[in-house]
């Protein structure tokens, strides 16, 4: 038997045990802070995505992909050429941004996407900020009975799927990605979909 067959099952169970002694750490952390506290340190460490407003914090973040509509046969064909020559040629092809959706405390919900620089991706943006009374909507919801496309895997936690969500605005702009189920909101115990926050 060949062991480099086991490496990813010993990268699963490393990566789960990392990630349950992280949430003991912050647990035990937590114990010794006022809410005060861990409203600012939940809204510092996902202020990094967003462009906030003075005394605006962040109180909940989800993750995910942007949605891109299903194309053509014909056109996934010529694209996925275009990418691979493209990649061959100059070291650049494209790629399915990834993207943060935070609610702050003022009811504001912004929209931070992905971006390359000189072909390093992992950097971030505020894309667009939606107005209060922005409501999030499931596939049922916005496209019944109707093909979206593939589920894409979630890059932030592969063993969880995503879920596509429509936000709308107020004033009826949209903004379509599948973000994770397990996002964060303050207040809350355990993860939580958007969808239980601004649905």
């Amino acid at each position: 038997m060949q062991m480099y067959y086991l490496i990813p099952l010993v990268l699963m169970v490393a990566g789960f045990a990392y990630s349950m002694y992280a949430r003991k750490k912050a647990l035990s952390e937590a114990a010794n802070m006022t809410p005060e506290q861990i409203e600012q340190q939940f809204s510092d460490f996902y202020a990094q995505y967003y462009e906030l407003q003075p005394g605006e914090r962040i109180i909940g973040n989800w993750s995910g992909v942007e949605y891109q509509a299903p194309a053509g046969t014909a056109r996934r064909i010529a694209g996925g050429v275009l990418n691979a020559a493209s990649a061959a040629v100059i070291g650049v092809s494209t790629y399915v941004p990834n993207v943060h959706v935070g609610l702050t405390n003022s009811g504001r919900v912004l929209v931070s996407r992905e971006y390359s620089d000189f072909g390093k991706r992992g950097n971030y943006k505020q894309l667009t900020a939606f107005e209060q009374g922005t409501r999030a909507f499931n596939q049922d919801a916005t496209y019944p009975g109707q093909d979206i496309g593939s589920r894409p895997g979630n890059p932030f936690n592969p063993l969880v799927s995503l879920e596509f969500i429509q936000l709308r605005s107020p004033s009826g702009e949209i903004y379509e990605a599948w973000l994770s189920p397990q996002g964060s909101r303050h207040g809350q115990n355990g993860f939580s979909s958007i969808l239980q926050s601004l649905g």
